[in-house]
């Protein structure tokens, strides 16, 4: 049975003490005449689309969420989407080097964060066989977007990797009509332009972008021997179109395709804690230039059909999308490392040759006696220790020899896609009931040699049932129940439900009360996982066995029977809303994580198991304020209290971290903002960064013209993670330096 902790047990008994006293008093104060359940004015109400998969408010929303426009974004200076994130409560980022980066909320596991969902228009958007986004090469511009919604919560809808929160990247297709163009330069070499053109011919709508952006990434890292490569560089081209079928039906198409090219800096300034793997990253002799490409199609048919007494809104969708990667890495060993008799010793049960045996190993080379120690890691079979015994021969046949240096390049490639058929029904009950229920089956297709050893096909069925009922006018319940099933797992099923209490305490204030048990199940790569280095010697040599080629010895298989990881979380808020005013909310949450997969990934081995754990509690803020003069304000902070003995979940949950924002309109055209961004003890240093932005417009009869200077201010050193280790997560200290850059827009309508 779980326990929440004494200290949490008396915060969240406090708490909801006061909010009831606020409660009793709040029955006093006169609400307007419209139900909270009816369909809300727009002028009225901040309203948002990705909760439950339906249209809500602050006043019904089972989740606390944050919405950011592009037109705040683009104020101050914004122009990667992880830096929007930033000003998230809660959301965390940290470098892992110039051309990748991780995002999660409240931290992250390890390089790819697989509990957040990532959307765009609802749609899934991250690799399909790897449950995490590559932030800085997806398909999508920041210019793109009309907004942002983070769903900070769990959110069942969208599945099971939503089990953290969900992203949702937004573009109204409605909003594309009109010409821009706009040029971005500065330092660390960067280099962007967007093109964007939007056509109305009657009931047709049509949108049609380019993009290219590039940057230097970062200029070294600290213990780096050689270059430190990190730049990147992403060409994408992007298609909107809207049909309207009749009075009540639209067909929506969009899609979009990036072909990026970037560098992974080499490991020569990791110190693994793990000999074996301190050597095998020492083998990496570099890591060059990667090819990658990402691209989706998202279609949907939606529209309204009425019953008697009851209104439905309908969509059909089909999606795809495909993710690919063009990677070979330049890796060096030995005749040993490469020997199959090698292999199978190193894959008994028994056995995990260690570099504390290698003196062993070089006298059985010698005398023929083998005698392992360190590599032991239970007791061997009969039938092991003959085989193990045999070892010593076979090296004393070869001799010193299988020490000659073998090199040789490994192909890194990977394929994956995903085709989705889903259908969502939004119905209008009654006056205070409404529902939203969704099925969606998906066919993930992903082809890997080096990392699969071949191709696998996962299928899988979710479906969800969201139930919203308001029995009087202060009170909305939100009910959410969700299962989904994957072919490769040996769980029958996850199952995950969301409960919500929301309660209007005065005409802006709403207190709401959520408990949520999620469940995410393990994705491709941690169930069917078969990582075998086949090296490629280089032109001209041979090995002791006469071939041209051969595999490394370590050889990475899935465990069998993981189980889905489990977050149960009780979260209490409190909002403030009025439109175009000011938006507040304060969130006090307790997350107890259980059969996390979160063991280390150090590319030459793998342990994975359930035994992660972790307890979160602690509480967030998000404000946002317009005065009457048009000074506009924000801020987010997030106090986390973690609790952990699984390193890797420790590494990225900072204990304070948060923005400060603002934009002072110097006259009609002119707008000076700053921002700041901080994080403590993320990958165990401090992140403060400052920004500021002058942006001015000059407006002519059919367009505008933006000029806008960035100056960003980075620490000297910002600590970038990697997880290259077989104990405790590595560190880099990466060297960061002021920049400027100048953009110039030119926008026709």
């Amino acid at each position: 049975m779980k326990t929440v902790p004494p200290s949490m047990t008396s915060w969240l008994t406090t708490t909801l003490s006061i909010a009831a006293t606020a409660g009793a008093l709040a029955e006093d104060i006169e609400l307007a005449t419209t139900a909270i359940a009816s369909e809300y004015d727009p002028v009225e109400r901040v309203m948002y689309v990705s909760p439950a998969r339906m249209a809500s408010s602050f006043l019904d929303s089972p989740n606390a969420v944050t919405s950011l426009d592009s037109v705040t974004l683009r104020k101050l200076g914004i122009t990667e989407l992880v830096d929007a994130l930033r000003l998230v409560p809660g959301m965390t980022a940290s470098e892992t080097h110039g051309s990748d980066v991780s995002v999660g909320y409240h931290g992250a596991n390890v390089n790819v964060p697989r509990r957040s969902e990532i959307l765009y228009n609802s749609n899934r958007l991250h690799r399909p066989g790897y449950a995490g986004a590559h932030w800085y090469r997806l398909p999508i511009d920041l210019q793109d977007l009309n907004y942002i919604e983070v769903i900070r919560g769990t959110s069942p809808e969208y599945g099971t990797n939503s089990m953290t929160s969900t992203v949702n990247l937004i573009q109204d297709t409605i909003a594309t009509r009109g010409m821009s163009a706009s040029a971005r330069v500065g330092d660390a070499d960067t280099r962007d332009v967007f093109v964007h053109g939007g056509w109305l011919m009657g009931d047709t709508q049509m949108g049609l972008r380019y993009f290219h952006r590039s940057n230097g990434g970062f200029d070294g890292a600290q213990g780096q021997l050689g270059p430190y490569n990190n730049d990147v560089s992403t060409d994408s081209i992007m298609v909107n179109l809207e049909q309207r079928l009749n009075d009540t039906w639209l067909l929506d198409i969009a899609g979009a395709y990036a072909d990026s090219s970037y560098q992974l800096p080499g490991f020569d300034q990791l110190q693994a804690d793990d000999a074996f793997v301190d050597l095998a990253l020492s083998q990496f002799r570099i890591s060059p230039d990667a090819e990658e490409t990402a691209g989706f199609l998202s279609t949907k048919v939606h529209g309204i059909v009425h019953t008697a007494g009851a209104s439905h809104e309908v969509v059909f969708g089909f999606n795809a999308s495909t993710f690919s990667r063009d990677q070979a890495i330049s890796l060096c060993g030995n005749n040993f490392t490469f020997d199959p008799r090698v292999a199978d010793i190193d894959a008994l049960p028994s056995v995990n040759f260690s570099v504390s045996d290698s003196g062993a190993v070089i006298a059985a080379m010698i005398t023929g006696d083998l005698r392992l120690d360190g590599s032991i890691v239970q007791t061997p079979t009969a039938a092991e220790q003959a085989k193990i015994d045999a070892l010593g021969p076979y090296l004393q046949s070869w001799g010193l020899s299988l020490l000659q240096p073998r090199c040789g390049i490994t192909d890194q490639d990977l394929d994956e896609s995903r085709y989705e058929l889903n259908t969502h029904v939004v119905s209008q009950l009654t006056d205070s009931l409404k529902n939203s229920f969704g099925v969606s089956y998906t066919l993930n297709d992903i082809t890997a040699e080096t990392y699969l050893g071949g191709s696998v096909d996962q299928h899988s069925v979710q479906l969800y049932d969201t139930l919203r009922y308001t029995p009087a006018p202060r009170w909305v319940f939100n009910g959410t129940l969700a299962v989904e099933t994957a072919s490769n797992t040996d769980v029958s099923a996850a199952w995950s439900y969301r409960l919500a209490a929301n309660y209007q305490l005065q005409q802006d204030v709403v207190l709401r009360l959520m408990h949520s048990t999620s469940e995410r199940l393990p994705d491709v790569y941690e169930t069917d996982r078969d990582w075998r280095y086949f090296v490629t010697y280089d032109a001209g040599e041979v090995d002791h066995l006469g071939r041209q080629a051969g595999y490394l010895t370590r050889r990475a298989l899935s465990p069998e029977n993981l189980k889905p990881e489990e977050l149960a979380t009780t979260e209490l808020g409190i909002t403030v809303s009025r439109f175009n005013q000011l938006q507040a909310d304060v969130k006090i949450f307790y997350e107890d994580y259980s059969q996390l997969i979160s063991e280390p990934f150090n590319y030459v081995d793998f342990r994975l198991s359930n035994n992660g754990q972790l307890r979160n509690q602690g509480f967030e803020v998000g404000i946002r304020h317009q005065t009457d003069r048009g000074f506009e304000w924000g801020a987010s902070y997030l106090y986390l209290d973690a609790e952990t003995d699984t390193p890797f979940e420790a590494t990225l949950r900072p204990t304070h971290s948060g923005s400060l924002w603002g934009i002072v309109p110097l006259n009609r055209d002119t707008d000076l903002s700053a921002v700041y961004y901080g994080a403590s003890e993320i990958a165990d240093g401090s992140y403060d960064r400052f920004d500021a932005t002058l942006s001015h417009r000059i407006a002519w009869s059919h367009g505008d013209l933006d000029v806008q200077l960035n100056y960003r201010h980075y620490p000297a050193g910002i600590h970038a993670f990697t997880e290259l280790s077989a104990v405790n997560p590595n560190i880099a200290l990466v060297e960061g330096r002021d920049r400027i850059f100048l953009t110039v827009k030119a926008s026709f309508f």
